[in-house]
């Protein structure tokens, strides 16, 4: 589809609301404004990227994927196309603005923006089993052990996990008070090295703890089943060390240890990572941009779409620089020692034996990296 016939919406200035009275001075007849609607013609290509975060050319390609779903099924003269609807929501996201703010830039009313922001959520979430995916197959988790051994000599690492929370309008129940005092949902996600999101739960209250929303999300159903491959996640001292989680030593000894402990830190850093990323390009996710002035069921559905588009973004190179303003997390207490199983323990020594200390550290990097370089000889990169 051309530019020009995507874009080309009321690029003419603003027609002046004006009163008619008729012959009947007693009555008043107000016209309907329409005011120039949002557009990407007119911006330069920095322009684009900072009101909406993403390039010209990644906007169209997303549009494609949801236009079906946000196009007007009118034939009215100034129903809302589906670009404006989407570009509409993409400032929000990226700005935090209030709705009214955002919809007054658009050209649209408020009622109007609320209602199409709606739309625009519902076709985004609908990409969720194209961008957010646990992988199931071998090849798939070995790319994302390889990702994880690369930058921190740790090995099969599946992927890295922690919370993050949002903030809420003051919902009627408590329970979304967390232990900062503010509103917010606990957001439990996973990630792979390069920081594409490979899970997420966005709907509990910021009181939970987040060793709860593990034990009853899916992904524990998943890395349960023992139909994966070796492997493990790596989440930190709020998770207990299961056969399939593995969690820092609390007061490391040997250099073993300190060796894991390093390694596990490294690893662990790219979820604070894609936390930065995500609430730096999506401000309406972090607290010093605001907060989502939305039911917790609504703020999830953000939550979401904004996963989605940053999922896009890393497969796209859409780079964006970590704030330093945003929020410090709320602190998590550990989880009580009785629930790291034994099963876990036992895995955390084997894997310290294994791969950290010193002399077997050395063996293990070498023979990976002459396994690389034999893999790179026959055409495949690591």
């Amino acid at each position: 589809m051309e530019l020009h016939t995507m874009f080309r919406i009321h690029e003419k200035g603003a027609q002046q609301e004006i009163l008619r009275q008729d012959s009947n001075p007693n009555h008043k007849h107000r016209e309907r404004v329409f005011r120039p609607r949002i557009s990407l013609f007119g911006l330069n290509e920095e322009e684009v990227r900072s009101r909406y975060r993403f390039s010209t050319e990644v906007i169209l390609e997303l549009y494609e994927q949801i236009q079906q779903d946000i196009e007007p099924n009118c034939e009215r003269n100034h129903a809302v196309p589906g670009m404006v609807k989407l570009l509409s929501a993409l400032h929000y996201f990226s700005s935090a603005s209030f709705q009214g703010t955002v919809s007054a830039l658009s050209g649209i009313s408020q009622p109007s923006f609320s209602r199409h922001l709606t739309q625009v959520l519902k076709a985004i979430n609908k990409l969720t089993p194209q961008y957010i995916v646990f992988p199931s197959d071998k090849a798939a988790i070995q790319t994302i052990k390889d990702g994880f051994f690369k930058m921190s000599s740790f090995p099969n690492v599946m992927g890295v996990i922690d919370c993050t929370h949002v903030a809420l309008s003051p919902p009627t129940e408590d329970i979304y008070r967390n232990s900062k005092n503010f509103h917010s949902l606990n957001v439990q996600m996973v990630c792979a090295s390069d920081m594409r999101i490979l899970n997420l739960v966005a709907g509990y209250p910021g009181s939970t703890h987040d060793s709860y929303i593990l034990k009853h999300s899916s992904l524990h159903t998943i890395l349960t089943s023992g139909n994966l491959p070796e492997g493990w996640i790596l989440g930190d001292d709020a998770y207990p060390v299961t056969k399939w989680l593995l969690t820092p030593i609390k007061y490391p000894k040997t250099k073993a240890e300190k060796n894991y402990n390093a390694a596990h830190k490294t690893a662990h850093s790219v979820i604070e990572r894609t936390f930065g990323s995500l609430k730096s390009r999506f401000r309406c996710l972090d607290r010093s941009g605001g907060v989502l002035q939305y039911s917790p069921e609504k703020g999830a559905q953000i939550i979401l779409a904004c996963c989605i588009l940053h999922n896009l973004a890393v497969s796209r190179n859409q780079h964006v620089d970590i704030l330093d303003d945003l929020e410090a997390p709320p602190p998590v207490p550990p989880v009580s020692r009785e629930e790291n199983t034994e099963a876990g323990k036992q895995t955390r020594i084997k894997v310290i034996n294994q791969y950290f200390t010193c002399k077997k550290l050395f063996n293990c990097l070498f023979f990976l990296k002459a396994q690389s370089n034999l893999f790179c000889s026959f055409g495949y990169a690591f």
